[in-house]
């Protein structure tokens, strides 16, 4: 009997044989910048007026730190690479582009 291999299969086999250590570089240095960043934003915010783009920026960038967190944690627990909502292999393309995206893409977008 022949085996058929989908896209989907393959899409695991690769993200299952991915090594975490590029990935756990990627995210320590963009959480690194994202606290460089954070720092410049809240010395805007705290300016004598008060500018509410810096705030919003730095809220955004503190976001950003938490999932790179979660990212961290989840190759700590062996869990990188899978979708926290379905279990799914999550593409290495996805992970290459945002190397601390939780879910697959069809579980970020929103429900119709």
């Amino acid at each position: 009997m022949a085996t058929v291999t989908t896209s989907w299969d393959a899409a695991l086999a690769v993200t299952a044989a991915a090594p975490c250590a590029p990935f756990r570089s990627m995210l320590e240095e963009q959480r690194a910048e994202c606290v460089r960043r954070r720092e410049l934003a809240l010395l805007d915010a705290m300016a004598s007026v008060p500018d509410p783009v810096a705030m919003a920026r730095s809220a955004h960038l503190l976001r950003t730190m938490e999932e790179i967190d979660a990212a961290l944690a989840r190759i700590e627990s062996g869990t990188y690479g899978r979708c926290v909502s379905c279990g799914s292999a999550i593409p290495v393309e996805r992970l290459e582009f945002r190397p601390f995206a939780a879910t697959c893409v069809t579980c970020q977008q929103p429900a119709a």
